[in-house]
C-alpha cells in the first residue's frame, strides 16, 4: 500500500506560482480527491507527484512497503491524464497489449486481466475496433483499463468520468470503491461534485495553487 505526504509543496512557472506552499497527506487505501476551478494548480501537482516535475521548494514523501521515498516506485502506480495518450489509429487490443507489456506484464498476465476488464466494461466485442472508431465514453472506459491492467498499489486519476453517461459514471465509482477496498490508494481529480462526495475519504480544495 502507498501514502502520501506533500509538506510546503511549492511550484513557480516564471512569474506564476502555480502551487503554494502546500501540505496535505493521503494514507494508504484511501480515496482522497483534488477540487477546484482551472487553474487552481490540480495538474501542477499531479504531475509532481508523478514525477514529471520536480518541486521548487517543500518535500514529497511517498512511503511504501515500510520505506519513505522521494518518488513513487515505478510500476507501483498508474496515472490517467487529462490529455490522453492511447493510438487512435490502433485497435482497443494492440493498445492495452501494447501498455501491459511496457508495464511489464507476461502474455498469461494480460490474457488474464483483458477477460476480466473487457467484459466487466462491456467492451468484449469491440477489442478489434480502432479507438478512433469508438465513442468517447468507450475511448476512456479504454483509458480506465489501461490503468487498472496491472492492478497498481496507487491510481492517480484527472477526470475519471469524462465523457461516460450517468449510467457508466456509477460503474466507474463502484469499480474505485472495489479497488479502494482491495488496497489501492486513489487520488483523483474530476468536476462531478456528487460523485466525488460519495466516493472519497477526504476532499482538498484547491484555489490559485493553495487550500
Amino acid at each position: 500500500m502507498i501514502s502520501i505526504d506533500v509538506i510546503n509543496v511549492e511550484k513557480n512557472y516564471g512569474s506564476i506560482k502555480a502551487v503554494n506552499t502546500l501540505s496535505f497527506s493521503v494514507q494508504a487505501g484511501q480515496i482522497f480527491a483534488l477540487l477546484g476551478p482551472n487553474g487552481a494548480g490540480k495538474s501542477s501537482l499531479i504531475r509532481m507527484l508523478v514525477g514529471l516535475t520536480m518541486p521548487d521548494a517543500g518535500e514529497i514523501r511517498i512511503g511504501y512497503q515500510g520505506e519513505v521515498r522521494a518518488t513513487i516506485p515505478e510500476g507501483s502506480f498508474a496515472y490517467l491524464p487529462e490529455d490522453r495518450g492511447l493510438y487512435l489509429d490502433r485497435s482497443v487490443s494492440d493498445n492495452l497489449h501494447y501498455i501491459a507489456k511496457l508495464r511489464g506484464m507476461t502474455k498469461v498476465q494480460i490474457q488474464e486481466q483483458l477477460a476480466h476488464w473487457l467484459p466487466r466494461f462491456d467492451l468484449l466485442d469491440k477489442t478489434n475496433e480502432k479507438l478512433s472508431k469508438l465513442s468517447k465514453g468507450n475511448q476512456q472506459k479504454v483509458q480506465l483499463i489501461s490503468c487498472f491492467i496491472h492492478q497498481p498499489k496507487l491510481l492517480i486519476l484527472a477526470e475519471p468520468f469524462s465523457g461516460l453517461d450517468p449510467i457508466n459514471q456509477e460503474h466507474v465509482l463502484t469499480i474505485l470503491k472495489e479497488l479502494k477496498q482491495s488496497g489501492t490508494t486513489i487520488l483523483l481529480s474530476a468536476h462531478q461534485m456528487a460523485l466525488v462526495e460519495r466516493l472519497a475519504d477526504q476532499m482538498l480544495l484547491l484555489n490559485h495553487g493553495q487550500q
